[in-house]
């Protein structure tokens, strides 16, 4: 179970172009029902486009343009995203029977763990990222022996990490920072 984000910046282009087109055309034909100019007039338009030749350079520039653009959107919109969901270990039944799929959002994963490794002596602050293989906690330390934390910071996640379940195991690795304001 991975579920990934929807490709929604290429389909708000797409809209957003498609809104201001529309817009464009309501409001020239408002104007023309109330005898105002237009802002997009059919003789200007015809008046731009009708010296244009199908294989004019500008033609097939706009044309190029237009179909790089489109396939760029469509490639964006294809290609999966970062998977916002860590699955965790699969459980079985007592009697042998699989269990159902589980997972744990990322951001909800990061936190939990930045809050386990917040609560270490020594720490003052804690920024976690997790990925799917790997998990990065950068910790601030304020501590007698500084040295000493990392190591206990990278104990308390793994023991968390064992304890949430996801699979596969994620590598834990710490880095330490001396808190300036302690």
């Amino acid at each position: 179970m991975i579920r990934r984000p929807r490709r929604s910046t290429p389909a708000t282009i797409v809209a957003t172009v498609l809104l201001a087109l529309c817009v464009l055309i309501a409001v020239a034909v408002v104007q023309s029902l109330l005898g105002q100019t237009p802002i997009l007039g059919l003789d200007q338009l015809l008046a731009v486009t009708s010296g244009q030749r199908w294989n004019s350079a500008a033609t097939v520039a706009v044309a190029i343009v237009l179909a790089v653009l489109g396939l760029v959107l469509l490639i964006a919109a294809l290609r999966p995203g970062k998977p916002t969901v860590v699955p965790l270990a699969r459980m079985e039944y007592p009697d042998g029977r699989p269990g159902a799929d589980a997972g744990v959002r990322r951001a909800t994963l990061a936190k939990d763990l930045a809050a386990t490794a917040g609560a270490v002596a020594g720490v003052t602050a804690a920024d976690v990222s997790a990925r799917r293989r790997r998990i990065t906690a950068t910790v601030r330390v304020a501590a007698a022996d500084p040295a000493a934390v990392p190591g206990q910071v990278r104990e308390r996640l793994e023991a968390r990490v064992a304890a949430i379940g996801p699979s596969p195991r994620p590598e834990v690795r710490v880095r330490a920072r001396a808190d300036a304001n302690a």
